[in-house]
């Protein structure tokens, strides 16, 4: 028996960080199995993107359709299975944690900042939801472990540095927000120590490789009329009246709900210290890549909107930085304090979203709408559509459920613009054509035919389908029977 094996099976269970995050997972995993609440129309239309390999999509980099489409093609295309990934991207970013905060302090700050990752209460909805922030997140926090090496090591490994490039390249391929980490980079050049780890020929390596892989997004960007930067411009939202202090204000709370009340206030104190601002080199690092992606989406924040999850990127760093500040000043009770509160909040969630009966009773219907009724809506929906030559839909979260729920649909579903411009993926890929298309079931938002009374000849209202997704709430969409199609203007 090796010194290691001994240890890991002398520490206590509650201690033992591996065996918890692989219990965790294991829980996550059940819950995505056993709960009621469907995927959202944003999930329905990245599983929509999976079928269709690709490196670039309209809104969003590639990696979150291989990912789906690899746990659907190993597991069918349940609920679950489009999930599945998110939870193990977040062991995996808890682990690569574990090791740099165990590089960067001791195994006792290591063990609270991987359980810290696991139970953070933006982590518990980013592993039950597939969405982008649970793989950048994962490649995020390897690219801050293989730094660390490279930071802290006696001399620069080129393994490291290797695999720092393709934890950035994979980075943004997975979210655009990974662009942060090279910032965060350059700005740790301003220090000597780091200049003298960090500027060598191996460098240009990890460029090199981060650049290798984001190439063909860019590629297919350029083969597409940039439409992914057009979104996130469009996001970005700096078109509008800019300074609104509300919606910062806003945001910032939303800070205390994705990382946690005390581990945010506990940033807050040490980043007010003027004693932080006289660090070592380790802490200098953790400050620097927590502050760069808070202050540009902060930044951002009070010039237009932003959601409180688009600042997730710094809490890998904020939280081996807080975890370590407070096992150096023997504060663990408060490390303890935090993990039981969210400990509870992980239990509450989980006991949550298996049952909708207690979201209803709780009030938070609203929280879980677009996750509840879609399949019998869109069955219903298709219960009109025999005869008809195709579905078309003007909204893009109906048209995303649509296709995920009637996959063995014989009709063909496809999109409208409702403003002469193309606004989602649908559109662009997935258009109304006339030339095939004759007579068409047309389902819209609204109750009127505004959309389309200056498109066709003939147009015929069939009725309304309506479903209620939780208390108080309805999701309606009205149907038309369209056909003579003239064209975009009036003759």
């Amino acid at each position: 028996m090796t010194a290691d094996t001994k240890i890991f099976l002398a520490a206590p269970l509650w201690r033992n960080f591996w065996v918890i995050a692989s219990v965790v997972t294991g829980l996550r995993v059940l819950t995505l199995i056993l709960t009621p609440l469907g995927i959202g129309p944003d999930e329905a239309q990245y599983w929509f993107w999976s079928q269709d390999f690709d490196v670039g999509y309209y809104s969003k980099p590639p990696l979150i359709a291989w990912a789906i489409g690899l746990t659907t093609g190993l597991f069918g295309n349940a609920d679950w299975a489009v999930r599945l990934s998110a939870p193990f991207f977040h062991l995996g970013a808890a682990s690569f944690l574990y090791l740099a905060a165990k590089q960067l302090y001791d195994k006792r700050t290591a063990f609270w900042t991987g359980l810290g990752w696991l139970l953070m209460p933006g982590v518990l909805l980013s592993s039950f939801i597939m969405a982008t922030d649970a793989p950048l997140l994962f490649f995020w926090s390897a690219g801050l472990f293989f730094l660390a090496r490279i930071a802290t090591g006696p001399a620069a490994r080129i393994n490291d540095f290797a695999a720092l490039g393709g934890a950035i390249g994979l980075g943004l391929m997975s979210k655009y927000a990974m662009i942060y980490f090279p910032a965060a980079l350059a700005l740790l050049l301003l220090s000597k120590p780091f200049r003298e780890k960090l500027l060598t020929p191996q460098l240009a390596l990890t460029a090199l490789i981060a650049a290798t892989l984001f190439a063909p997004n860019i590629v297919w960007n350029a083969q597409h009329d940039f439409q992914t930067l057009s979104h996130t411009a469009d996001n970005a939202d700096w078109g509008a009246q800019l300074f609104h202090p509300l919606a910062f204000l806003e945001f910032f709370g939303g800070q205390f709900a994705v990382f946690g009340i005390i581990p945010f206030t506990a940033l807050i104190y040490i980043l007010a210290q003027r004693s932080t601002w006289r660090i070592n080199n380790r802490d200098f690092l953790l400050v620097v890549f927590t502050l760069t992606p808070l202050l540009i989406v902060s930044a951002q924040a009070i010039l237009s909107r932003a959601h409180a999850n688009w600042a997730a990127a710094a809490y890998p760093a904020a939280l081996m930085l807080v975890t370590g500040w407070l096992c150096r000043d023997k504060h663990e009770s408060v490390l303890k304090l935090s993990a039981g509160i969210h400990a509870v909040l992980f239990a509450a969630f989980t006991i949550g979203v298996l049952s909708t009966t207690l979201i209803e009773r709780a009030g938070l219907s609203s929280a879980v709408w677009d996750l509840r009724g879609w399949k019998a809506q869109t069955d219903e929906i298709m219960s009109y559509a025999p005869g008809y030559d195709a579905v078309l839909v003007d909204d893009r979260y109906l048209i995303g459920e649509m296709l995920y729920h009637q996959k063995g649909s014989p009709i063909e579903i496809a999109a409208i613009d409702p403003n002469a411009s193309t606004d989602n993926h649908f559109e662009a890929f997935r258009p109304f054509d006339p030339d095939r298309m004759k007579r068409v079931l047309f389902v819209t938002t609204r109750e009127d035919d505004a959309h389309v009374d200056y498109r066709f000849h003939d147009i015929k209202r069939l009725g309304q389908v309506t479903a209620k997704p939780g208390a108080g709430q309805i999701r309606s969409y009205t149907l038309y029977e369209l056909s003579g199609f003239y064209g975009k203007r009036a003759p």
